[in-house]
């Protein structure tokens, strides 16, 4: 078995992570398998610039491989290249990814390019912790120990790390810049407070922060396009910089095109999620030509309406494989591709509170088309058919819903990302798939 360590502490780490982690197991390690990722304070000599005081997100991954390690070497240096990491740096300086070979099976190995085990591997806390967790009965060459033995008998582990995630399941976190969302209305509607969330919500592990100017819980007046785009500009503004550079990944939840629109021209946005279906051929070419994805949710009328439902003689999943279908086939004529659009169900719009149940039992259907799933139920209405809790008291029922659905889907939609993340962790840790 060979394990590899995964680092990054520049940049959008999380995102660099999970993207070496995809490349390896696409190219190299069919069978990868993956620890929890800690975060971890920088290791750093005396006299290095304070700015390089950056903290890592460390990780192992592990696997079989058929070539030489010499030949995986080479790889993993491709891989760091293709995520961006030059190929002349100073050491020790602050990396957008670092890939290294820890272990192979019970070889020792010292080239003046390549040693295994790797010789900073019994000083680095962090690493004999992972590698304790994944393997505490495999024994480290040369000293012949166990990493459980080792890791145990090392006072330094119980201080190795600051914070932990997991690779999966991708949450997005929800910030709604409105007075009157169902849950958490009026939180956010300072400009401040919503960036100060938005970026909290990217350090407790969102993959992507959605932000919301326009409230679509039942009864809510409809803001006219200004009014939406005067709520969002201040917010985008404030973490533009954030963006340019890739340490945030940000999406829109906007049905207007003048909203849409404007925001692509002045804002390096990661996706547009329709929540009304409607948007003319002109701005969803916009949106495929800016290099944005498009998330499309099923909806019968915006702000939902009780009376407005799918019919109960009919097969709630059918109807929305149905117009699923024919939405991908608009898309893909207008610019988009498969990887680009993403499939909402719409909980919690236009289906009464069972079909919106049913809906999650059967999301598996949604996988025929051959694109990411995103379901966003987190605090919502159909939760209270077997929970008497407030709104914003309904994150365990959240939790437990994300737990039956994530590895059907692709994203979970959440307005709690701090608490979903303790939770995937806790399992991943018993797992060892992190």
């Amino acid at each position: 078995m060979i394990y590899i360590s995964i680092g990054s502490n520049t940049g959008n780490r999380f995102f660099h992570l999970q993207k070496a982690a995809k490349l390896l197991k696409e190219r190299y390690f069919k069978d990868l398998k993956s620890s929890i990722i800690l975060e971890t304070k920088a290791i750093l000599p005396r006299g290095t610039p304070i700015e390089w005081d950056k903290p890592f997100l460390n990780m192992v991954v592990y696997g079989s491989y058929l070539a030489s390690p010499e030949k995986l070497l080479k790889n993993l240096k491709q891989i760091e290249c293709e995520i961006g990491r030059p190929q002349v740096y100073k050491k020790w300086a602050p990396r957008v990814i670092d890939l290294d070979i820890l272990l192979w099976d019970d070889l020792t190995l010292d080239t003046p390019y390549l040693k295994i085990p790797h010789p900073e591997l019994m000083n680095r806390p962090f690493l004999l912790h992972l590698m304790a967790m994944l393997s505490p009965m495999v024994s480290i060459p040369i000293i012949n120990k166990t990493f459980g033995t080792v890791a145990h008998n090392n006072p330094n582990i119980k201080d190795c790390f600051l914070k932990s995630f997991t690779l999966s399941p991708k949450l997005v976190g929800i910030v709604n810049i409105t007075p009157d969302s169902f849950s958490d209305g009026g939180l956010y509607c300072d400009v401040n407070q919503a960036t100060k969330q938005a970026l909290q919500l990217v350090s407790d592990g969102a993959s992507i922060i959605e932000f919301g100017a326009q409230s679509t819980r039942p009864g809510s007046s409809i803001q006219p396009p200004k009014a939406e785009y005067a709520r969002l500009k201040p917010v985008l503004d404030n973490l533009d910089q954030h963006m340019k550079v890739g340490d945030i990944k940000v999406g829109i939840d906007s049905f207007w095109p003048d909203v849409i629109l404007n925001v692509l021209e002045h804002y390096n946005i990661t996706w547009v999620n329709d929540v009304k279906g409607d948007l003319d051929d002109n701005t969803l070419k916009a949106i495929a030509s800016n290099g944005c994805s498009i998330v499309i949710m099923h909806s019968l009328s915006i702000p939902p309406h009780r009376d407005s439902i799918i019919p109960g003689g009919t097969d709630p999943v059918s109807t929305v494989n149905h117009w699923t279908e024919k939405n991908i086939s608009r898309l893909l004529a207008l610019g988009f591709d498969k990887s680009s659009i993403i499939i909402d169900p719409g909980i919690g719009f236009g289906k009464s509170l069972y079909q919106n149940i049913w809906i999650l039992r059967n999301i598996e259907a949604l996988q025929s088309f051959g694109c990411k799933i995103l379901v966003g139920h987190s605090r919502k209405s159909f939760l209270s058919s077997f929970s008497t809790e407030f709104v914003f008291n309904r994150d365990l029922e959240t939790i437990a819903i994300s737990s039956a659905l994530h590895n059907k889907v692709d994203f979970l939609r959440v307005h709690n990302v701090r608490d979903h993340m303790r939770f995937f962790v806790a399992q991943a840790a018993l797992r060892n798939d992190g």
